[in-house]
């Protein structure tokens, strides 16, 4: 099984008022970069209605991109369809927003016995607090949670 990096919802219509997105983007694509490096699958979820990917993501042609409608990447269809083409079984995840689309893919992959880890300092919000509560609240859950650093380092 490999292990992937999902970018959740870093769109146009997400990212746009987001405070501090240059601190946030620089730990994505890091991390972008590392898995590009290791040939690891990097997937590219969207949220229908907010917009095209990010122009600033490191985002190669090759890199997979699902469409959603739930907040869950794990419900989308096209999303089980990659999973199971690449033969996915451990996420990391990174994306917007904390208190949404990200704390409830951490919480599908838990729900399907994947191994997930969440980033702590690659996903964020736009009520700031939401970050550190969501990073401890999925911890007790099960989810690892480390920062760029930590994963990048490892």
């Amino acid at each position: 099984m490999q292990t992937a990096l999902l970018v959740v919802d870093i769109q146009t219509g997400t990212l746009a008022p987001l405070i501090g997105k240059e601190a946030f983007l620089k730990h994505v694509n890091e991390l972008i970069d590392h898995f590009h490096k290791e040939n690891l699958p990097v997937v590219f979820i969207k949220k229908v209605g907010y917009g095209e990917l990010s122009k600033s993501l490191h985002r190669e042609a090759n890199d997979p991109v699902v469409t959603k409608v739930q907040m869950n990447s794990f419900k989308a269809p096209e999303f089980q369809s990659v999973v199971t083409e690449h033969s996915l079984g451990n996420f990391v995840v990174v994306g917007l927003m904390s208190n949404a689309c990200v704390q409830s893919t951490c919480k599908g992959a838990l729900a399907e016995n994947f191994p997930v880890t969440l980033i702590e300092d690659a996903h964020d919000s736009l009520i700031k607090p939401m970050r550190n509560s969501w990073n401890k609240k999925l911890k007790a859950l099960g989810v690892t949670t480390m920062t760029t650093k930590e994963y990048l380092e490892k």
